[in-house]
């Protein structure tokens, strides 16, 4: 998953950002097989992981009146045959497990 953001601050009510300033990170995920419905992540699943990765109040804005502004999120699957080459191993990225107990483990890229 691919996700681009940008930090905005509270002005008049509203948070404001500049879309220029955006940052994409690229998150690699283990998740369980019954997550995967009809090619792809349920909308519902994929707020959980967005909620693990910023902090469950992230919505809320932080303290200070900032707040992540999320831009796009790109999700890709990997067939097995993409899988078994591994191309996380290759990538600067994020590397989380799902773990039984419902939690995201940050993990390193072996263990995917």
């Amino acid at each position: 998953m691919k996700i681009t953001d940008t930090l905005g601050v509270w002005v008049e009510g509203a948070h404001a950002f500049d879309p220029i300033a955006r940052i994409t990170r690229t998150f690699w995920y283990r998740l369980p097989a019954e997550w995967v419905v009809d090619g792809a992540i349920p909308v519902q699943r994929r707020e959980m992981l967005v909620d693990r990765l910023y902090g469950p109040d992230w919505r809320n804005g932080n303290p200070d009146g900032s707040r992540y502004i999320i831009l796009g999120v790109q999700e890709k699957l990997l067939s097995d045959g993409e899988a078994a080459d591994k191309p996380w191993l290759a990538d600067r990225a994020g590397f989380y497990v799902w773990v039984p107990d419902g939690e995201l483990r940050e993990v390193v890229p072996s263990e995917l």
